[in-house]
């Protein structure tokens, strides 16, 4: 059977240090401050709406899952009273913003699951989450990942799939945390002049050739370099039998302000163009 409300026996030791309540149909979970020496609290896939403040009277609690339920805010100043919170699961419920509180749990915050919610952008707060080493953000609206959650903190999961991504694209996230980084280095070391319709980024391998399509596009020197390219295609294909299935399109290369799409795959090299709306 599926608890709708708290039981009171439950709340009876407040000894207890775990609790699992996941797969119920509870709504509230009234007094659950009692049971003061939690470190683990499952609330997952009930049908809790409003998300329960009593929690920040739970000062040990280091594991806190409340997926899967109906959640649309968190108000502040729950974060703040949980300084040893390590573990938290958020996704699948309705949020597009956290509270700015949940900063104060840098030190200690190591998993962070915000899957499945509507977030349109990165929340401040996760940015500021130093300690953190595992990130889930699937299956929101998110169009952009700033290059700072990537940098100063111990990441070493991160899955983003599922997003309307344009900055770094969905074949980069694939790719993982050091394709992530690759990209905004080569990004920042490309520095191609920015044409309004069109945004230009520069994949691949050292010495595969970037930086020379690079100065040939801000030379304006494409067709030469084209033609060169094609000279040595023959040579290229050889070499690209064994690897992967390589791939040539190429929509319009007379002139940069004419591109919408292109992609160019010379050995390990690739670039990508994409019109911006």
């Amino acid at each position: 059977m599926r608890l709708r409300v708290l039981p009171p026996t439950v709340l009876r030791d407040p000894r207890v240090e775990s609790l699992n309540l996941d797969r119920n149909k509870l709504k509230h979970v009234p007094g659950i401050s009692k049971l003061s020496r939690l470190r683990k609290l499952i609330l997952s896939k009930n049908e809790i709406a409003d998300f329960p403040e009593e929690i920040q009277s739970l000062v040990h609690l280091e594991k806190l899952e409340l997926n899967q339920n109906q959640i649309r805010v968190i108000p502040e100043g729950i974060f703040s009273c949980l300084p040893r919170l390590k573990h938290l699961r958020l996704n699948n419920n309705r949020l597009s913003a956290l509270p700015k509180d949940l900063a104060t749990c840098s030190s200690s915050l190591q998993y962070l699951n915000l899957s499945n919610n509507l977030f349109r952008a990165v929340p401040q707060a996760v940015l500021e989450l130093v300690s953190l080493q595992e990130l889930y953000v699937q299956n929101n609206a998110l169009r952009q990942l700033p290059r700072e959650l990537f940098e100063g903190r111990p990441l070493k999961m991160f899955k983003a799939n599922g997003n309307p991504l344009r900055e770094p694209p969905n074949e980069v996230c694939a790719g993982g945390i050091q394709q992530i980084l690759s990209y905004f280095s080569q990004l920042e070391n490309c520095q191609v002049e920015e044409d309004r319709r069109v945004k230009t980024m520069f994949l691949g391998a050292s010495l595969a050739g970037k930086s020379t399509i690079c100065k040939s596009l801000k030379q304006s020197k494409i067709q030469a370099m084209l033609e060169e390219r094609r000279a040595n295609l023959t040579h290229f294909i050889d070499n690209l039998e064994s690897r992967e299935e390589s791939e040539f399109y190429v929509d319009q290369w007379d002139r940069l302000k004419e591109m919408e799409r292109c992609t160019l795959t010379v050995g390990l090299l690739i670039v990508h163009t994409y019109g911006t709306v």
